[in-house]
């Protein structure tokens, strides 16, 4: 595991012959949203971290270096609450699982190799919110569920609840502690206030003596060399026990606006230092819970914290947006740790054809969502401020920088000099004319008035840049530019002048030009002079997008509403994508030589190494994931995937593969 990210090549579990040519490299951005960590016991620096679509990743060296394992559910929306090791076999891991589909529950999780394959191991289509092991016996697991406790006295084989059924308290169990002496002894926190069982889930007893009542119990801790203490965090604060629970107090130190405490943990090599990870930053008591103090700004989200055993002064903390951190000094400076985790949400990608290794990178939840980097991954930085992704719509790699298209209408281009982005491009003539309904009581119909240049206000959903002309896709006609953006003026289509376009293609000396509207395509071969319509087959339901194979200006590709289109006679004839690629809707798609790459609106990739005559879904932990946008350069070789959960890749596959050879198919209509 300790190795550049950048070295990282990760092999695809895939079957096939063309599927099995892939190798998958990650170009980041790195960090992410952190929803769970777990050390290993038995081996110093040996670290485990949960996502929330599944993904299992793992350290060796403390946090400083992480690689991406495996996923602990079949699904994509699985939330890992908790990863415990077992002690005696350190290849042995439970994960446990909620779905962020309340109908799909979640479970527990089995891997038997060090976190890199999962089976269900019990519980299935429970949500799963707490899982712990019995530090006295290894056999003993258990989980917490929204409908009560479960426990597992054989390694998680098997399962009974020891919570009554239909108990209008005992249910939504939210946190769990074993006493690390008697496996019988039972600590479990629910979104309404702790309950304690002595004699293995028989018999229960609410355990809020001095607690605010409508405490939402979210972490418990049973001190390891004390195990009288307890700790509790809640929304209401953090509550210290001295006395098995019988009677709690709240701690003072830790402001209100802090109470949501999602974390307790204590370092194994000090008992009396605690920490808490909060809404607003990590806390620390190096006295027992006497005093606490922040050691890091207030505004971290800190959802999970872990003290690896064997590292003396090592504290790794898990955040919303900022990914991992970690401190060598007992958590009083925390240092990025992010090097191969890679679990940003893109939103929107755009390469720089002209210029390799350039990237832009749009992204949710990330405390800058706009990124760029210009080593092809090596290194990422800010592009900003102003543009918001919500609203942005799109963005492209123009021939003199960066632009994006918004939601609500108009362009911004990235301004270098003033490192920012700036609302960009007047329109004049047609393009800038206004609708004037007639006076009232008037017969006359509406006219159009023309008007002085004005800002570009409509919705662009594409661009495309030839060497002496830029267009723009809008929902008032197409747009062109002679100026590198600074004007556009209305480029008719035959008599449409306000033909709604969704896609736009040109050739680089900007002759050949190939338009997708909502009543269909159309195409020229003299710069917009003149233009020549085809139809899709009507099954089609109409054309979203349409792309070029730039290889073969022949073979065109029109993702329809009802799945992929090939054309290999320039779009007079049509058959739909078939031989393995479903009939549901394509998100994107990428082009490059034979290797066509498709990602699905409903997940996965799909590849073909004909040209869109066969297809084969790629397998694995990486591909199965949901995919915003794929896109390639003009190299031969590679395709670049942007995921919604995992980071942007670099798809790579065998020169054999993309020179395979390409069999004739009879067109269909």
């Amino acid at each position: 595991m300790n190795k550049s990210p950048l070295a990282v090549i990760l092999l695809m579990v895939l079957g096939g012959t063309v599927a099995g040519a892939q190798t998958w490299r990650p170009l980041g951005p790195p960090g992410g949203d952190v929803h769970s960590l777990a050390a290993d016991p038995s081996r110093p620096g040996r670290l485990f971290l949960g996502t929330a679509d599944g993904h299992i990743f793992g350290s060796e060296d403390a946090g400083a270096h992480w690689e991406l394992l495996g996923r602990a559910s079949t699904r994509r929306d699985a939330v890992v609450t908790a990863i415990v090791v077992d002690p005696r076999d350190a290849s042995i891991l439970f994960a446990s699982a909620w779905t962020q589909d309340p109908a799909a529950g979640g479970g527990v999780f089995r891997s038997g190799d060090g976190g890199r394959t999962w089976r269900a191991a019990g519980l299935q289509g429970q949500a799963v919110r707490a899982l712990a092991i019995a530090p006295s016996d290894a056999d003993v697991l258990v989980a917490g569920t929204l409908d009560g406790v479960y426990r597992s006295r054989d390694a998680g084989k098997s399962w009974e609840r020891i919570s009554p059924v239909h108990h209008d308290e005992l249910r939504n169990f939210d946190s769990l502690a074993v006493d690390p002496r008697d496996p019988q002894t039972i600590y479990a926190g629910t979104f309404h206030l702790p309950w304690k069982t002595t004699d293995g889930g028989r018999t229960w007893r609410p355990i809020h003596d001095g607690m605010i009542d409508d405490s939402d119990v979210m972490s418990l801790l049973v001190d390891r060399a004390s195990p009288g203490r307890i700790y509790a965090s809640a929304c209401s604060g953090i509550y210290r026990s001295e006395n098995g629970a019988a009677q709690w107090k709240k701690i003072q130190g830790i402001p209100y606006a802090a109470r949501r405490t999602y974390v307790i943990t204590q370092d194994p090599q000090h008992p009396a230092s605690v920490y808490a990870a909060t809404s607003e930053g990590l806390w620390k008591t190096a006295d027992g819970g006497v005093t606490w103090r922040r050691t890091t700004p207030q505004d971290w989200v800190v959802n999970t914290v872990v003290v690896p055993a064997g590292r003396p002064g090592r504290v790794v903390i898990g955040t919303e947006e900022l990914g991992v951190l970690s401190s060598d000094d007992d958590g009083e400076h925390f240092q990025d740790a992010n090097a191969g985790f890679f679990h940003r949400q893109i939103l929107a990608l755009a390469l720089d054809a002209a210029r390799p290794g350039r990237v832009l990178a749009v992204l949710a939840h990330a405390p800058e969502p706009v990124l760029a980097t210009d080593d092809n991954g090596k290194s990422w930085g800010p592009l900003g401020p102003g543009l918001h992704t919500e609203q942005m719509l799109r963005v492209y790699a123009a021939p003199d920088g960066w632009w994006a298209s918004l939601a609500h209408g108009g362009l911004m281009r990235y301004d270098a000099r003033r490192k920012s982005w700036q609302r960009a491009g007047t329109v004049t003539g047609e393009a800038a004319a206004v609708t004037v309904p007639p006076a009232r009581g008037s017969r006359s119909l509406s006219r159009t008035a023309r008007t002085a240049a004005r800002q570009l206000g409509q919705v662009v959903h594409d661009m495309a840049f030839s060497s002496g002309r830029w267009f723009a896709a809008t929902e008032n006609g197409l747009l062109v530019s002679t100026d590198q953006g600074v004007t556009w003026t209305l480029n008719p289509i035959g008599p449409l002048t306000a033909l709604p376009v969704q896609s736009i293609r040109v050739s680089s000396n900007g002759e050949r030009l190939w338009v997708a509207s909502l009543r269909g395509l159309v195409f020229s071969t003299d710069g917009g002079k003149s233009w020549a319509w085809h139809d899709l087959p009507l099954k089609a339901d109409g054309a979203i997008t349409l792309d070029v194979d730039r290889a073969d200006e022949n073979t065109l590709v029109s993702i329809a509403h009802n799945g992929l289109y090939i054309s290999r006679d320039a779009g007079k004839s049509w058959q739909q994508a078939g031989a393995g690629l479903p009939s549901t809707p394509v998100q994107d798609l990428a082009l490059s030589g034979n290797v066509f790459l498709a990602s699905m609106r409903t997940g996965g990739l799909y590849i073909s190494s004909n040209s869109g005559q066969t297809w084969t879904r790629l397998a694995g932990t990486l591909a199965d994931g949901f995919f915003p946008a794929v896109t390639t350069k003009n190299n031969l070789g590679v395709i670049f995937a942007a995921s919604a959960t995992d980071g942007l890749y670099a798809v790579e596959w065998t020169a054999a593969l993309a020179a395979a050879p390409v069999y004739p198919v009879p067109p269909q209509n």
